[in-house]
């Protein structure tokens, strides 16, 4: 399932997401609902399936979330998962996260310097757009 972004919020919405890929080695990019809906998505790698992020990405945060708020270390601002042939980091934008991966380890910094920098304008970009 995806949500339909009114035509002007998605000129700007596409505008910062071109912004951050231009300052990012990231192989996926992605912005979904905290219930797992598409807003937008972009993957190089094909086999990538944007329904299956997006449901893994809501169960990450509700699951970070619950954490977070039991141990008293909230409100929940950033997810980051690594592995041994790449990373994800999910940014905390409201009702949605903002999602980038990559295979270069390397860029993990940049990565989650760019996603910071973006969200407060991602963040309000998204706060108009209806959850359904």
């Amino acid at each position: 399932m995806s949500i339909k972004v009114p035509p002007a919020k998605a000129k700007e919405l596409v505008a910062v997401l071109q912004q951050i890929t231009s300052e990012t080695q990231l192989g996926a990019l992605a912005v979904v609902s905290d219930a797992g809906e598409r807003v937008a998505f972009f993957a190089q790698n094909k086999d990538i399936d944007p329904v299956e992020l997006s449901a893994v990405a809501a169960a990450l945060v509700s699951t970070s979330k619950l954490a977070i708020d039991r141990l008293s270390f909230g409100p929940l601002q950033d997810i980051i998962l690594r592995g041994s042939n790449g990373f994800l980091v999910l940014k905390d934008l409201g009702r949605f996260y903002l999602i980038g991966g990559s295979t270069d380890q390397q860029s993990m910094p940049v990565t989650v310097r760019s996603l910071s920098q973006h969200a407060p304008t991602l963040s309000q970009i998204m706060a108009d757009v209806p959850s359904h």
